[in-house]
């Protein structure tokens, strides 16, 4: 805390000659256990079941209280509003005054028309305080705020009075000394918890404009952040805290906001959302998020192609027999259906290509596919559908690079003269370790087909440990030349026969059977 030179020289000698018992004389950890792991509203109610029940001090019983909790070390009253007085606890208590100096008297911090002279809260130790009669009778009931003090200034300016300069509130203020401003805020907080059941009646004079008459959070929020302010610029010191100890001596209860300095902030404060810990100890901050990276397929597991190796399934188009392209659209837009089905023309050899999709770090891939026509006569659909694959793409499925594969029908039902959906299986484990394209295409004519539609394609696999090369079982065929020395195109699927593969002046003979 802030001290004057003279009140640190008191303080000094106050602890040297006199301490109170700074030992704490429980176990705080045993004493506050039902508030652990609370927040915020649920926190405070919490700790108002700790402290509410205590044992009332009679008004009168005050005076013989602060000799063990208000006494500095020389025997006189420590004066929470003036730092000019010496008073004698016995003979200059609540007697006539006409200036600073003449007597001290029983101060309620929180004004005692607020709550109508009201018991336990009339004599609650905690907010009833020696203060110097005058500078207490210049205060009245205003409520503690901050000003320039251009009504009233106590010895060296030490408490003033005048339009409160906070805001949220304009009426006049009484502006405690920077030293004792924590004291007062934790007092505050002390008084909306240990009485959060009667704060609905406290309403008389400009309580109002203080408390919200609500359990939580019990302070209009002009004052309740300028209280947060205050706890933190003047922090609990060993005053405080032997100040605490004696009032449980007397009181049985104490005021946990001097027990944990924090504890504001778990309740209306900072610290919020984080639950509070009797032990001092706050839970490890929960890990972020890992940012997400570039699509993977996880171990035995599928994921749509288009998710796999593009954002947008837009990005294959539909190219005619005669070579003109068209964007793929939505069956979405066109019939609503599902938005990962695309349909394509009505004339033969319209198809659909893939994107790149790396196969480098994959093992067993397969893919999966439906598909949905429309006939005009009686046919088997499944034959009339081809798959093929290339390493290499020029836009022209009848090329040589394009390879047709195997598809596997688990069903192959005849056609109809209605729409029939049908469900396909290729492997593509045969060119592992590398990037291919994939083409779906129709190989029926108009007269028999007035619409085909590609959907739900997928990907499965299981991917590679990192460092572990593709199967050699998955040779990638590069530069593919017959016995003659005739170029054939990339990566032929492996077939019975004699390939020769020719890289620069290297001939390699395959036989594969």
């Amino acid at each position: 805390m802030k001290r004057t030179f003279l009140t640190s020289v008191l303080v000094l000698a106050w602890l040297c000659v006199a301490p109170l018992a700074l030992a704490q004389s429980v176990d705080l950890k045993t004493y506050y256990a039902a508030a652990d792991g609370k927040k915020q509203a649920e926190l405070k109610t919490a700790m108002y079941k700790l402290i509410t029940n205590h044992t009332v001090i009679s008004y009168s019983d005050l005076f013989d209280a602060y000799r063990t909790s208000d006494l500095r070390a020389d025997g006189t009253v420590r004066d929470w509003y003036s730092n000019v007085t010496r008073f004698n606890i016995d003979t200059d208590r609540a007697g006539s005054y006409s200036a600073e100096g003449d007597c001290f008297n029983r101060e309620h911090s929180v004004p005692q028309s607020w709550f109508s002279k009201a018991s336990p809260m009339k004599s609650d130790l905690v907010h009833v305080v020696p203060t110097d009669g005058y500078v207490n009778n210049r205060r009245g009931s205003f409520p503690f705020g901050e000003t320039k003090g251009e009504v009233y200034k106590s010895a060296n300016a030490y408490s003033k009075v005048g339009a409160c300069t906070v805001s949220g509130y304009s009426g006049q203020v009484f502006e405690p000394n920077d030293e004792v401003k924590g004291d007062f805020a934790r007092i505050y907080f002390y008084m909306v918890t240990c009485y959060e059941n009667r704060i609905s009646g406290w309403n008389g004079g400009t309580a109002s404009q203080v408390f919200d008459g609500k359990t939580y959070p019990g302070l209009k929020d002009w004052t309740l952040q300028m209280f947060l302010r205050w706890a933190q610029q003047d922090p609990v010191d060993d005053i405080e805290r032997a100040r605490n100890e004696a009032v449980y001596k007397l009181q049985k209860n104490r005021n946990p906001f001097v027990d944990f300095p924090e504890l504001a902030e778990y309740v209306w404060g900072s610290k919020t959302d984080v639950p509070f810990s009797v032990s001092g100890e706050e839970p490890e901050p929960p890990t972020p998020p890992t940012p997400p990276g570039p699509p993977v397929v996880p171990a035995d597991s599928t994921l749509l192609l288009y998710q796999y190796f593009s954002t947008d399934f837009g990005d294959f188009e539909a190219v005619a027999s005669d070579g003109s392209r068209s964007r793929v659209w939505s069956v979405d837009e066109q019939y609503g259906a599902k938005a990962n089905a695309y349909t394509f023309g009505k004339t033969a050899d319209d198809w659909l290509v893939s994107p790149s999709i790396d196969l480098t770090r994959m093992r067993g891939a397969t893919l999966e596919f439906s598909h949905a026509t429309g006939f005009n006569s009686a046919a088997d659909a499944s034959r009339m559908f081809e798959v093929l694959v290339s390493l290499d793409y020029d836009g022209r499925p009848a090329d040589a690079n394009w390879y047709p594969l195997e598809v596997v029908w688990p069903e192959r039902p005849s056609g109809s003269y209605s729409a029939y959906v049908y469900s396909g299986q290729v492997s593509l484990n045969d060119y592992v370790g590398d990037h291919v394209r994939i083409a779906f295409r129709y190989r029926a004519s108009a007269a028999q087909c007035w619409a085909w539609e590609i959907r739900n394609v997928t990907l499965k696999g299981k991917p590679l440990p990192d460092g572990v090369a593709a199967a050699p079982e998955a040779p990638s065929f590069r530069r593919v030349f017959d016995e003659q020395g005739r170029y054939l195109g990339h990566s032929l699927p492996p077939r019975p026969g004699v390939l020769v593969v020719r890289e620069g002046q290297k001939t390699q003979k395959i036989i594969r059977r």
